[in-house]
């Protein structure tokens, strides 16, 4: 796989991603499962593992489309595009109804999960790059 495509394929993943979590917001309140957030923080386990994927996501598509940026820059914006994209997904449930949004408490699982996928890009880059043939 070439790393044009391999790059490109994380893009759409990371896009499909964030329009699964725009759509699972989208959700009224009342029709969300009330075991999903029985537990006292079980939402923040949730807010923290989705967007952990999301920072996989962006970091390891910035690191694939842009090899020569260094790499604590492609970890900064990856965490910054995912942290930024969960202060708009909490922004976004104040127009759902029956959601509450703006719940500092869920974007800083968001913000931490962000941090905790584009650092676990450090453990999965090489394998991702097994996927490519360079020219």
């Amino acid at each position: 796989m070439t790393p044009r495509l391999l790059a490109g394929l994380l893009w759409c993943v990371l896009l499909g991603w964030a329009a699964g979590i725009l759509s699972f917001s989208s959700i009224n309140g009342e029709d969300l499962p009330s075991a999903l957030f029985a537990l006292t923080f079980a939402d923040k386990f949730i807010h923290f593992f989705a967007f952990a994927l999301g920072g996989w996501l962006a970091t390891a598509a910035l690191r694939v489309s842009f090899p020569h940026l260094r790499l604590a820059r492609a970890l900064l914006i990856g965490i910054a595009l995912v942290a930024a994209f969960g202060a708009i997904d909490e922004t976004w449930q104040n127009f759902t109804p029956g959601r509450l949004g703006g719940n500092l408490y869920d974007w800083i699982a968001d913000f931490l999960g962000a941090i905790a996928g584009a650092l676990l890009t450090l453990r999965t880059h090489a394998r991702l790059e097994r996927f490519l043939t360079r020219p």
